[in-house]
């Protein structure tokens, strides 16, 4: 398959920016979508780039949008935002996925490639988890990110139109805020460690992830399906801390928290934050990486799209470490 031009919605984040940058390698034209108009800045200048900065829930933006576009990466969520009602997850994570599918077919789009989670798998237990494993989802965004994905897949089997679903688990490396803070907080020593830091979980580097939503665009005969995308290479989050701490040359955590007193904290920080109107120091959500077991297999992304991560864990954080170390000025 061949596309000239191809739209991402949530380009202004760490993902949907590796992506505009990617396709802009493959020679094609990109049209960026986002309300961020910061992380849109960053794309820098392309005169292959065109940069919408607009919302994409409202039908008149996604028609515009989808003008004239090859594929779809639809990556925009509600994701970290904290306070969201039920109500605008939904907005967002399905609502807006649906008026985008019907925009995107009458459009003629080719192929659209709908960026879900592993989250709606929720706490998998020991035994690493495949696209037939069951569903577990427990916070508005796991929830509402599985009623996205249910409807993409519905809409291809109802009418033809061809999606195909990528499940990425944790995705990291330069530009990502989130492990930037993990770093940051190590470094410091100001990191502590919720349980015993024995679950496992799954990732994957950046590049391997664009990757794999370039063979979700390309590989035919591959409609309708949905695809987890991880290394394959299951580790505990103690393993993952320690990496960290002997690349910033820091000792393992000295302060540790039981589970349940971690959910308590985090619970009155959500409270706290939002009636001060700030972000949170930390969330539910972003505790589950401390609490969940969520380690899985992309069997079926290698065997079928014929993806083949190329960067182990020690390799990515190592990568990683250097843009942060960049980014914090050699501290």
């Amino acid at each position: 398959m061949m596309y000239s031009r191809v739209l991402v919605t949530g380009a202004a984040g760490f993902i949907g920016q590796h992506v505009v940058r990617d396709q802009l390698r493959r020679g094609r034209q990109v049209r960026a979508l986002d309300q961020r108009a910061e992380g849109l800045r960053a794309l820098g200048a392309d005169e292959r780039l065109e940069i919408v900065v607009a919302d994409v829930t409202e039908p008149e933006v996604q028609r515009r949008a989808v003008t004239d576009v090859g594929i779809v990466f639809h990556l925009a969520s509600a994701h970290l935002e904290t306070g969201l009602p039920d109500s605008a997850y939904r907005r967002v994570n399905v609502a807006a996925v649906e008026s985008l599918l019907d925009e995107s077919r009458r459009a003629g789009v080719e192929r659209f490639v709908h960026v879900s989670s592993c989250g709606v798998h929720g706490n998998i237990g020991t035994e690493a988890a495949d696209e037939e494993s069951p569903f577990r989802p427990t916070i508005a965004y796991e929830r509402t990110k599985l009623e996205g994905e249910r409807l993409a897949r519905s809409y291809c089997r109802r009418t033809g139109f061809p999606v195909v679903v990528s499940r990425p688990a944790w995705v990291y490396g330069p530009g990502c805020m989130r492990t930037a803070r993990l770093f940051d907080t190590i470094a410091r020593g100001k990191f502590v460690m919720i349980g015993r830091g024995r679950n496992r979980r799954s990732g994957i580097y950046i590049d391997d992830y664009v990757e794999g939503l370039e063979l979700c665009a390309t590989r035919p005969d591959v409609e309708g399906e949905a695809f987890i995308m991880v290394n394959d290479e299951r580790v505990t989050v103690g393993r993952i801390v320690d990496e960290i701490a002997r690349l910033v040359g820091r000792s393992g955590p000295r302060l540790r928290l039981p589970v349940w007193l971690g959910w308590g904290l985090a619970v009155v920080a959500e409270v706290s934050a939002r009636t001060l109107g700030r972000q949170p120091s930390v969330t539910r959500r972003t505790l589950k990486f401390f609490t969940n077991d969520a380690g899985f297999t992309a069997a079926k992304a290698r065997d079928v799209l014929g993806l083949q991560p190329q960067v182990d864990l020690r390799t990515g954080l190592e990568l990683t470490w250097r843009w942060w170390h960049e980014l914090d000025g050699g501290h």
